[in-house]
């Protein structure tokens, strides 16, 4: 009986000791999708998919710890979506607040700007590549019915078995955007050779406005080793972005300048973890020593300084961008989101950034 009596002891033993160092707690991830007019995907954090026939409650099967990054992301064919509450830092509770609204592009006046991402990776080449290397960007697109739509953006990528050749954005076969189809726009590659993007002046053809929503874009990067393409990325994603298309010009800088120079930014960053998926500035000041990301903030400093390529991209244009590995911090996305962050050129031309609608 001493024995027996002891044995228990050492069980419950057990289990306060299983309780108190066992595994860790796990939080779900959960909302609600309204206003969608066709079946849609969601993703958290670009996987865990959750394919639905449109609207309705939802909640992923993945669990997350405390201190995990959450993402959430929609694939739908046809509609403009916002996603509010979808991205942050778990805390100690079960998220279950995602809401992401949804309306159809054509019923909008006016349309608002279109923003989609992409993850990169060998499984969506056709056929399937067998490589280590991943990358991730988007494009925003100024739609129109009637005139060609402007068009800016790029991708950053790593792991590459070769140095990367041609990165082009392509258009899928109709009704298949899984099958390989023609380069509709091909991108310049930066100097670091690790970040591609779409040259200045870009324009899409109105009649590609059906095959962006329903995401038969996509990205590819070629190497010598994969002529066809290493990596591939669908440009789908909406959701989860810091994005934004700054003008700059002399007026902008505090005081402002005299220069006659113009330049334009692009910045799309992770709202979750930072990462800044594809940031860019095109400008024509000639000479150009220092072009970076700076906030206004307090007394104003530096986020991240960029790499000047002086006439990299031809006629008088140059490029500008950061390391392809750049992170924002926490602070500056909140900078982001109280517009004090801006592009700036050598201190001629400036250009402040503000959340794109979408």
């Amino acid at each position: 009986m001493k024995v027996h009596r002891f044995r228990g002891v050492a069980f419950a033993a057990a289990v306060v000791l299983a309780a108190c160092h066992g595994t860790e707690a796990t939080y779900s991830v959960a909302g609600s999708v309204s206003g969608s007019t066709v079946p849609v995907v969601l993703k958290l954090n670009g996987g865990s998919d959750i394919a639905q026939n449109g609207d309705g409650s939802f909640k992923f099967s993945e669990k997350l710890l405390k201190g995990d990054t959450f993402n959430v992301q929609i694939v739908d064919t046809n509609d403009q979506c916002s996603v509010v509450n979808g991205s942050g830092t778990v805390a100690m509770s079960n998220i279950t607040d995602v809401t992401i609204s949804c309306i159809a592009q054509a019923s909008q006046t006016p349309q608002l700007t279109i923003i989609r991402l992409a993850n990169l990776d060998g499984s969506q080449e056709n056929p399937a590549v067998s490589t280590a290397a991943s990358g991730a960007g988007g494009i925003v697109v100024f739609p129109s019915t009637t005139q060609p739509m402007p068009i800016t953006g790029g991708i950053t990528f790593t792991g590459l078995t070769t140095v990367a050749g041609q990165v082009n954005i392509h258009l899928a076969p109709s009704g298949n955007p899984a099958g390989n189809g023609a380069v509709i726009v091909p991108l310049v590659l930066a100097s670091d050779g690790l970040t591609a993007v779409v040259p200045p002046g870009t324009t899409l053809n109105t009649a590609l406005l059906g095959p962006l929503l329903r995401g038969e874009l996509y990205f590819n990067v070629e190497t010598a080793a994969n002529p066809n393409g290493e990596i591939r990325g669908a440009i789908q994603l909406q959701g989860g972005a810091a994005a934004s298309v700054a003008a700059l010009d002399k007026s902008q800088v505090v005081p402002p300048t005299g220069s006659t120079a113009t330049g334009l930014g692009t910045l799309l960053a992770d709202r979750a973890t930072g990462r800044v998926l594809i940031a860019y500035i095109t400008h024509t000041v000639t000479g150009a020593g220092t072009a970076d990301l700076r906030t206004s903030a307090g007394l104003g400093s530096l986020v991240v300084a960029f790499t000047n390529q002086l006439a990299n991209i031809g006629a008088g244009t140059n490029l500008a961008n950061p390391p392809a590995a750049t992170t924002l911090t926490a602070q500056n996305l909140v900078d982001f989101d109280s517009s004090l962050l801006y592009f700036n050129v050598n201190g001629d031309i400036r250009g402040n950034i503000s959340q794109l609608p979408q």
